[in-house]
């Protein structure tokens, strides 16, 4: 076929299709002559010319009269003329969401369109074929209010964050910013470009899918002393510091704190949710490393689905805060916090009240008690937590709920069962940004002042101590009367504060003290645990993005429930990058 008659049939319908979306056919046909232009010559001397005059209202300023091409044409001309309106009403102003499905939908019919006439500028081999339409990526992939969404969006509706932006997460340090911006990837990727932008930044797409995939986490390396002995190596845990109190020093250096995730993005038709996974770990996992570098195993941290309001798999407790971490060198951070990571079933809605979240769980149960050697706890009926969230550029305010059944069979008896209930509150925000009216989130180098916070947390409740970071796998859910035998619920609470100041944009501080109390139930032995706190003084080096240096002074002590107590305290330093 002639190469005008391939051009006038291509053109014509093309300018069918500009024409049901109300796009006038020039704004397709750009790429293949100047617009507005004329034919003129024989088929020895074709050439595009500007016309002289005004073009006048219909399409024949676009398409050149029918003597005017070669005879070839005459058939496809009338072929094709009645398919095109005599006119082509003005468009009405879109949203911009309106323009890039507009702007999408055209590309693909352009590009089904060459394939057919086989005029495709691309130069690919006959065995590879062109992505088919159920292949192509939908329209709300390219769409910026779909990462701006404060419902179900790009980002899991579960990670919370202000519109546009994806939170840090928990122990990345404060080399990766409170809030990183996200965008949809570019609607025509650089030709030159041997991978294809993903979903979220630092993703690309699989070749050959419509799955983005991104590997991102961080290498740390601890060295730490410490004053006194608290028998763990790692982390400050304040439930280890021996009572009485012990002398002596230990000194140790392990990276085995490195982290690293995968995580997946898969976009779907089922109302515009996409499918992300996440598989989380790390190697903070049994005895402290032996010489020769042995004892750095695996431990599973995260693994979880997110498909629209739902997230399924090993995650973070409902009733806890991820982003109420303050900025502690120390891995196991304030005693009183809620810590709990375990399978669950998550429902996240957003209420409509612009920044105003509810979330449920049902979650894996386990009754940690003190059976005195009287019997074994039962684990039948799964915890339920809930909370309400608000989320705003200068912090948020989140207060949540714990319900759930202890359980526990004495030797020989029927089980015993007791309601539990407990109760969190977590408010983060920037105080100096609140008075000075400006913005942590959106500024592009926000002021050290703007950048500073308070953290404040508060828990307590009856038969929630697992829940309780210092409480964890201590038996202090409940505890068995050894005089009755009968199981009684313990009750806690414990708070913490934490101030983190920023002096510039590379260096910051951080103040920590917290608090927990056990009321424990008649009749333990007197080595029980009563109460601990917590204090941690931190400086902080951020020379460039995500990479970052700290030392940290942390100190703890520890109360039993016959009175004495012992102290500890170490000296610990950091180095940390986030890739």
């Amino acid at each position: 076929m002639h190469r005008h008659s391939i051009y006038r049939l291509v053109h014509g319908a093309l300018a069918a299709f500009a024409c049901s979306a109300a796009i006038p056919a020039s704004t397709l046909f750009a790429q293949y002559a100047p617009a507005p232009t004329v034919y003129s010559g024989g088929a020895q001397q074709a050439a595009w010319t500007t016309p002289a005059t005004s073009p006048p209202s219909d399409d024949s300023r676009f398409f050149p009269p029918a003597d005017q091409y070669p005879h070839q044409l005459a058939a496809a001309q009338a072929e094709i003329a009645p398919m095109i309106p005599p006119t082509v009403p003005p468009p009405s102003t879109p949203s911009q969401d309106d323009l890039f499905r507009r702007i999408r939908e055209l590309e693909q019919n352009q590009r089904r369109m060459e394939q057919m006439l086989g005029i495709s500028g691309e130069q690919n081999s006959p065995a590879v074929s062109q992505p088919t339409e159920e292949e192509l990526l939908p329209d709300y992939f390219f769409e910026p209010s779909y990462y701006n969404s404060i419902d179900v969006g790009a980002r899991p509706i579960a990670d919370y964050a202000p519109p546009g932006f994806m939170p840090r997460e928990q122990q990345e340090g404060p080399g990766v910013p409170e809030f990183t911006p996200i965008t949809p990837p570019p609607m025509e990727p650089a030709s030159l470009d041997f991978v294809e932008r993903g979903m979220f930044p630092g993703s690309f797409l699989v070749p050959g899918t419509e799955t983005s995939m991104r590997l991102r986490g961080f290498v740390r390396l601890a060295a730490l002393y410490d004053f006194e002995p608290i028998n763990t190596a790692d982390a400050f845990v304040t439930n280890a510091i021996p009572v009485p109190q012990r002398l002596g020093q230990n000194f140790n250096m392990s990276a085995r704190l490195s982290r690293f995730s995968l995580e997946t993005w898969t976009p779907t038709t089922f109302y515009e949710w996409n499918i992300h996974t996440m598989i989380e770990a790390d190697f903070f996992n049994g005895p402290p490393q032996a010489a020769g570098g042995g004892g750095n195993l695996l431990r599973l941290r995260h693994a979880f689905i997110d498909f629209g309001v739902f997230r399924l798999g090993q995650q973070n407790s409902v009733f806890m805060d991820p982003s109420a971490w303050p900025s502690v060198v120390d891995f196991r951070g304030p005693n009183s916090r809620p810590n709990q990571r375990q399978p669950a079933v998550r429902m996240t809605l957003p209420l409509g009240c612009g920044g105003l979240y509810w979330a449920g769980s049902m979650e894996r149960c386990f009754s940690d008690i003190t059976t005195n050697g009287l019997g074994a706890g039962v684990q039948n009926v799964p915890d339920f937590a809930t909370h309400l969230r608000y989320e705003a550029d200068r912090g948020h305010v989140q207060l949540s709920g714990l319900f759930r059944q202890i359980a526990y069979r004495p030797t020989g008896g029927a089980v015993q069962r007791e309601s539990a209930a407990g109760f969190s509150g977590a408010f983060v925000f920037h105080p100096w940004a609140i008075l000075l009216g400006t913005d942590p989130v959106h500024e592009a180098n926000p002021s050290g002042l703007t950048r500073s916070r308070i953290l404040l947390q508060g828990t307590w409740g009856d038969g929630v101590g697992r829940y309780i970071s210092d409480l964890t796998n201590q038996g202090l859910d409940g505890q068995v009367n050894p005089l009755t035998g009968n199981l009684e619920l313990v009750g806690v609470n414990g708070w913490n504060a934490s101030y983190e100041h920023w002096f510039n944009e590379h260096w910051l501080t951080n103040f920590t003290y917290a608090h927990v109390d056990v009321d424990n139930a008649a009749a333990q032995p007197g080595n029980t645990y009563l109460s601990t706190q917590y204090g941690a003084a931190s400086l902080w080096w951020v020379p460039i993005r995500r990479l970052s240096f700290a030392v940290e002074y942390v100190y703890g002590t520890r109360e039993n429930l016959d009175g004495q107590s012992a102290d500890a305290q170490r000296l610990h330093g950091l180095a940390q990058y986030n890739f």
